[in-house]
């Protein structure tokens, strides 16, 4: 099997250069046909992947969700699987996918895995992704993340989510669902293909990336001293507790404010003036290598 490495020098602050002689020396000790290919800037890997995807039997990532983004715009559209290793701040996806978050460990599911068809997600009919779009609150923190410098993992979403507290207030918007709409002020609204935001939290515990649904879950006005209050429950699962909490199903959403949304897209900010939007769901519509169902 001929592999392409997709690498992003600055995955996981640093950590790609780090892990970058452990995974040579297993490459070989593996005895695997690779050859990498390093990222240069935003939207590289999107254009180079898909120029070489088909000289492949499988391309992986070896960097965070952002890196993972971009491959698997490259990729979509031809018939090559990704896998991914997991090296980036939050690896969400990974989590999302069930994939081994250790670099022997991964390098086994490549060796032994096999496909796995999961939906694909497509924003306003040009973007795809495969995790989650994320509105309101949960942008923001991910937009306060990228300004800590010192930490690294979890620990740095958790501190820009505490900082976002202080600034953030939730906007009136309109969710358009397959049978339901959802017409309010929101503080956060996550529309998911996988469980995991934010380095292994959940805003939608159920979210199964094969099931042929997003799992939208939407937080009406609420406070901050509740969200510290009920932070827990981002960790165990039990946000739907929540009177403030909404989570709802569908195979296409509609977006619609008055004042434009911060927004990511597997953990990759949106920029501009995003007012309104449409995302809808691809069943089966993209091939993973390896990884199972739900939360590990």
């Amino acid at each position: 099997m001929r592999i392409l490495f997709v690498m992003n020098p600055k995955a996981g602050r640093g950590t790609t250069l780090k892990q970058l002689p452990r995974l040579e020396k297993l490459l070989k000790e593996k005895e695997m046909d690779y050859e990498v290919r390093w990222t240069e800037g935003p939207g590289d890997a999107t254009i180079f992947t898909k120029d070489m995807r088909d000289d492949y039997n499988l391309v992986t990532v070896f960097g965070g969700d952002g890196t993972m983004n971009e491959v698997l715009n490259g990729l979509v559209g031809g018939n090559t699987p990704m896998a991914v290793i997991p090296i980036g701040t939050g690896n969400d996806f990974a989590r999302s996918a069930n994939l081994p978050m250790k670099l022997e460990a991964s390098l086994d599911n490549i060796i032994n895995g096999k496909p796995r068809k999961i939906d694909l997600g497509l924003y306003n009919g040009e973007r795809y992704f495969v995790n989650v779009v994320g509105i309101g609150f949960d942008a923001f923190a991910n937009i306060q993340s990228r300004k800590i410098k010192k930490l690294k993992g979890t620990s740095v979403y958790v501190v820009a989510i505490f900082k976002t507290l202080r600034q953030w207030s939730s906007i009136p918007m309109k969710i358009a669902l397959d049978d339901h709409t959802i017409d309010d002020h929101s503080y956060l609204t996550c529309i998911a293909n996988g469980w995991s935001v934010g380095g292994g939290l959940s805003l939608a515990p159920d979210a199964q990336l094969e099931d042929g649904f997003f799992d939208i879950c939407h937080v009406s006005d609420i406070s901050s001293i509740k969200i510290v209050w009920n932070f827990p429950k981002l960790m165990n699962g039990k946000i739907n507790d929540m009177e403030e909490v909404t989570i709802l199903r569908s195979r296409k959403v509609k977006v619609t404010s008055e004042e434009p949304l911060p927004m990511h897209l597997d953990g990759e900010i949106i920029e501009g003036e995003n007012k309104v939007f449409e995302v809808e769901i691809i069943p089966g519509g993209f091939t993973i290598w390896g990884g199972g169902l739900g939360p590990p």
